[in-house]
């Protein structure tokens, strides 16, 4: 009896491999969405429906500050890259490594105004 089942399965290997892999997709999903609303991600999610207005309030209208993957390379635009790599290096060599002060909430930038 044992040896028709082994022999059934491996004429269907493909079978069994396809049914194991849907199988493992759905209980690794159940797994992901049971942790996403344990653990409270899903009430600050802006990206569901019904939160346009939240979302829309959140956007910074600020300029990107990044340089773009394509375009003119000219004096200009290398003199714009190495003035704010010269200023982000005065700034990190102002810090002293070694102290806690480099971790707090005003050097993070995430302290409350």
């Amino acid at each position: 009896m044992k040896s028709q089942i082994f022999t059934k399965l491996a004429r269907s290997q493909f079978a069994v491999m396809i049914t194991a892999a849907v199988l493992l997709t759905a209980a690794l999903t159940t797994v992901s969405i049971w942790i996403y609303i344990s653990s409270g991600a899903i009430n600050i999610d802006l990206s569901r429906p019904g939160y346009e207005k939240i979302r829309a309030e959140t956007l910074s209208e600020e300029p990107s500050s990044q340089f773009l993957s394509s375009g003119p390379i000219d004096r200009n635009v290398i003199e714009t890259f190495n003035g704010r790599v010269e200023a982000l290096q005065t700034e990190l060599n102002s810090m002293n490594n070694f102290s806690s002060d480099v971790v707090s909430d005003e050097a993070l930038g995430i302290a409350e105004s």
